[in-house]
């Protein structure tokens, strides 16, 4: 499970990189990943990591890149939408009568949903025909070979 949610995150945050890139020109910039670090009285602490979820605008002050938050909300009518977060589109199930086996459900949510089942087949392949060291490497090179073709 770790596995398939690890390549379903480095693959979205490749679709913000590429995103933010055909975006450039309008001056505004949705951050791939914003991690948040809260430390409780009890001396532990919790992260948090969002992903493409706030909207900032890079401004030059006094020689210094300053990054100035915009809001969750899409800042610009006329930019194109950005691309959906795969977790939103996942549903993991333990069956009942054996709490160990994880049912994986894919949401219907059109092209978004036909790229995550291609990722779950392209981890399903390498994990199934290749040794444990290998397995990272053949995700990535088949999902690159798969945007790429």
């Amino acid at each position: 499970m770790k596995l398939l949610i690890d390549s379903l995150l480095d693959y979205y945050r490749q679709q913000l990189y590429n995103y933010n890139s055909m975006i450039k020109g309008y001056g505004v910039y949705l951050k791939p990943l914003h991690i948040v670090v809260k430390n409780s009285l009890s001396d532990s602490k919790k992260i948090y990591y969002y992903f493409g979820r706030y909207w900032y605008k890079l401004k030059a002050i006094n020689g210094k890149l300053k990054w100035i938050y915009m809001g969750r909300e899409k800042p610009l009518d006329s930019l194109p939408d950005p691309p959906t977060n795969p977790l939103l589109v996942l549903e993991v199930k333990r069956g009942q009568s054996n709490p160990d086996l994880l049912c994986i459900y894919v949401k219907n949510f059109g092209k978004v949903s036909a790229q995550i089942n291609q990722i779950i087949k392209v981890i399903y392949t390498c994990c199934s025909q290749l040794g444990q060291h290998d397995i990272k490497a053949c995700i990535e090179l088949r999902l690159r070979n798969h945007d790429n073709p």
